[in-house]
């Protein structure tokens, strides 16, 4: 298997446990276990989002472009050739955004509004790795 085509399989596997993990009702454990849950969530989301960006910049380079190694850069790079459409581009920005805070910034008090946002950063990715290299 060609390492374009594993890292497909990484990110594909990634994002199917996630989608499968937001889909849980946690309302029914008590809250310790909710708050396990959620962590876990968090967890699922930060380390889809780390492969989806890196996949993302793996795909732009084999089109031949010389693209930085930061997030940002790949997201924008995406959108200027075509993998992010202009729905989704600020959604991408967010879900970095997002992730650089639960990575970098951890604070209890963002936490919750992170949560809310999960479902529509899993959509976001799920939307943006349809286009991606190789199909």
């Amino acid at each position: 298997m060609a390492s374009g085509e594993l890292g497909r399989e990484n990110l594909r596997r990634a994002l199917s446990g996630f989608a499968a993990a937001l889909a849980l009702d946690v309302t029914v454990y008590p809250e310790f276990v909710r708050d396990v849950l959620d962590s876990g969530r968090i967890q699922k989301f930060e380390y889809c989002a780390e492969i989806f960006w890196k996949y993302l910049r793996s795909c732009l380079i084999s089109e031949g472009l010389d693209v930085p190694n930061s997030p940002r850069a790949v997201i924008k790079a995406g959108f200027d050739h075509g993998f992010v459409q202009d729905s989704e581009y600020q959604a991408a920005l967010e879900l970095m955004n997002d992730r650089n805070t639960c990575s970098h910034i951890y604070r209890q008090s963002l936490i919750a509004g992170i949560l809310a946002r999960l479902p529509d950063h899993c959509a976001t990715m799920q939307s943006i790795f349809a286009r991606l290299c190789p199909k």
